[in-house]
């Protein structure tokens, strides 16, 4: 429970506003976490990337696994894209954090109508796996 709350802390943004400090950026942002072996983080991506037109393709991937494989445990790391979801241009943010044990945390944050169909394809992919 309590790593569930550093990562939490780690992955929590702070959005500077004129209102506020932590205050949520116009339109809001929906978060997908999800926690599992380092071996599937290649297949995961890939399976967010067939949700997406474009923006997060081959290239992109490869460069993210290059390096997320290359990240020290325990220190977490944030890749910003412009992705191209229903023909329109959103923000997607993908943050990891990879543990001593071999697994890894991976959070998207974008707009609600995005967020559900990167939970929908992540959770498919590895409740497939068991």
């Amino acid at each position: 429970m309590w790593r569930f709350l550093v990562i939490l802390l780690l992955f929590t943004p702070i959005y500077i506003d004129q209102v506020s400090i932590g205050a949520e950026p116009p339109g809001g942002v929906s978060r997908v976490t999800t926690s599992f072996d380092l071996r599937y983080t290649e297949a995961v991506l890939k399976r967010v990337s067939r949700v997406l037109s474009g923006g997060l393709d081959g290239p992109q991937i490869d460069t993210l696994l290059r390096e997320i494989n290359a990240m020290k445990a325990e220190t977490p790391m944030a890749w910003h894209f412009t992705v191209t979801y229903k023909n329109l241009a959103r923000n997607l943010e993908i943050r990891a954090l990879v543990d001593d044990l071999g697994m890894i945390d991976l959070d998207f944050a974008t707009d609600a109508e995005l967020a559900a169909a990167i939970r929908t394809a992540v959770d498919g992919y590895l409740n497939r796996r068991g």
